[in-house]
């Protein structure tokens, strides 16, 4: 059974790698916790390529390194850990043999940028080039890609991979949702009242797991209440094809898939 907690003040549940049971989670719940994916070597490695980041639109400082887009273009690291075993092993069972990671960002908390994010879905992918396709809307770029809001059904139809490179406990901002939302679609309007008929789950973490999670699921995250690292490496695959010509911004996965 899970140990998710209800509120802010119990731990959520952590289980082994158990990938029926995190593909039933994810399909019922929106989410999963999976503790001890990854290893100390892994979690260094990572942790090392960002401090080496180059100078680039990229990469968001204030006292320090808080964020980095498109990872998956500039980080070898992240590339590699995309197409690892253990992570592939959480994503196929829920996407297929053929799923892709699409975008990668780096998200910390850090005492000049302890930012907080309220309820909502993520609602944009990244792709190499705009076009007038129904259901797509709201274009912009971010760091020199484009960004577009899909019908609800292509992101609903993704995974997020959060790999956690710190431990991330009650104090320092972890994820908030709300269990079951992902299947309605998009909530703009309705969030309030799905904030007043669910308990929210807080997800905490160790260094070296992960969460497992629908974007469209409606979450948040507070400021930390005493700021220190919270490094998140935020991986989106997908598997089906876009329509009307759009194409994926990138498509990395094993080169034998």
């Amino acid at each position: 059974m899970p140990r998710c907690s209800g509120n802010t003040n119990s731990r959520p549940y952590s289980h082994n790698l158990n990938t029926d049971y995190s593909h039933d989670a994810v399909a019922r719940l929106g989410y999963a916790v999976v503790e001890n994916v990854l290893n100390a070597d892994d979690v260094a490695k990572l942790i090392d390529s960002f401090d080496d980041a180059p100078a680039h639109n990229a990469v968001r400082r204030k006292s320090a390194i808080y964020g980095v887009r498109n990872l998956l273009e500039i980080n070898v690291a992240v590339r590699e850990i995309a197409c690892d075993e253990r992570i592939r092993n959480l994503v196929a069972p829920m996407l297929g043999a053929g799923a892709f990671a699409t975008r990668a960002i780096l998200f910390d908390k850090v005492p000049g940028a302890n930012w907080s994010l309220g309820w909502h879905q993520d609602s944009v992918i990244s792709v190499r080039e705009p076009s007038d396709v129904a259901g797509f809307r709201a274009w912009s770029q971010k760091a020199g890609v484009w960004q577009v809001q899909p019908p609800a059904e292509v992101l609903g139809g993704m995974l997020t991979v959060r790999i956690h490179l710190d431990d991330c406990g009650e104090s320092n901002g972890p994820l908030r949702v709300l269990p079951g939302s992902h299947r309605f679609g998009w909530l703009d309007d309705e969030i309030e009242d799905w904030k007043a008929r669910v308990q929210q789950i807080v997800c905490t973490v160790s260094r070296g797991g992960v969460v497992l999670m629908n974007p469209i699921l409606l979450h948040a995250s507070s400021p930390a209440e005493y700021p220190a690292h919270r490094r998140v490496v935020h991986i989106e695959y997908a598997c089906a094809e876009l329509p009307g010509g759009l194409e994926w911004n990138q498509r990395v996965a094993p080169s034998n898939d």
